[in-house]
């Protein structure tokens, strides 16, 4: 049921992939959440819970008519349980078409942020480091610079056109421990672009396990850095860590609104390989009885 879509039940091969993928990533299936009704099971939830107090929800898109109200008690359980639980933001992904599923979470509270379109590219055999400008340089993360990385990291989101409807909802530091928990964290596949002692620019790249891909997690310039041609070097670096580190494609999630990233990854040899719209809720925004 979490892998089914209206008129496309997943597969045996699906299935098995799926909890395998689980079972790599430490996911807990025996977390899953059902809800039934008369009698019969007919639908399910997966929480995920992430660091940075977020949850993602992962859930079928088939949603029989019949079901709705009992689906719809068990995400408002879920996060009214979560909510209480010390988790601050709850997400759903959703396939663009698949309006039936979006329609319940938006009666529920939940709020679309994003259309994320997901590219995958592979990178070149070989790929230098860049030149920087006169007075710039590159540095990598480690916990003396972590207020550096802090503060490039917010610098970036200043008139972002990457999800800007998320600006504001969570502590730098959740959206650190969020981004260092994707994947497998490397410090020397974070790095600044540095002027002086200002950040202007944001590398952060994550080793997906078990593959020969990396995950580019964020990339972004600080509002005097824009326009001068240093997306170009952040992803010319990004390809050279990759290669550095015997690595052999790149994928990453953008805002289909997000027009300058696009055309900065696209020249990059990235292809669209999917799209997903993303839901919010903020579980800190209606007040909750205690649990019992």
């Amino acid at each position: 049921m979490i892998l089914s879509a209206p008129g496309q039940p997943p597969s045996a091969t699906q299935v098995s992939e799926f909890i395998q993928s689980t079972a790599q990533r430490r996911i807990d299936l025996a977390q899953t959440w059902v809800a039934e009704s008369h009698g019969k099971l007919v639908w399910a939830a997966l929480p995920v819970l992430n660091p940075g107090k977020t949850l993602l929800l992962l859930t079928g898109s088939n949603i029989p008519d019949s079901a709705f109200p009992a689906a719809a008690q068990l995400v408002t359980e879920l996060c009214d349980y979560f909510g209480q639980h010390e988790v601050h933001l709850a997400q759903a992904l959703f396939e663009p078409e698949h309006a039936q599923a979006r329609q319940l979470f938006t009666d529920l509270g939940f709020t679309q942020v994003a259309e994320l379109i997901y590219l995958q590219g592979y990178v070149p055999r070989i790929a230098k480091s860049p030149p920087l400008p006169q007075k710039m340089r590159f540095i990598e993360y480690s916990p003396q610079n972590h207020a550096l990385f802090a503060d490039g990291i917010l610098q970036s989101y200043r008139d972002s056109l990457d999800c800007p409807a998320l600006s504001g909802l969570r502590d730098i530091e959740d959206i650190i421990a969020g981004h260092r928990a994707t994947g497998e964290h490397v410090p020397g596949m974070w790095q600044l672009i540095m002027e002086d002692d200002k950040p202007r620019g944001v590398l952060l790249l994550s080793r997906i396990p078990h593959t020969d891909a990396v995950e580019l997690v964020y990339l972004g310039l600080s509002v005097p850095a824009r326009g001068k041609g240093l997306g170009t070097v952040l992803m010319q670096q990004a390809m050279h860590l990759i290669v550095a580190d015997h690595r052999r494609s790149l994928t990453l999630a953008v805002d289909s609104k997000n027009e300058p990233a696009l055309r900065l990854y696209f020249r990059h040899g990235m292809q669209r390989i999917a799209a997903r719209v993303a839901m919010i809720q903020d579980l800190r925004s209606t007040k909750r009885a205690p649990s019992r």
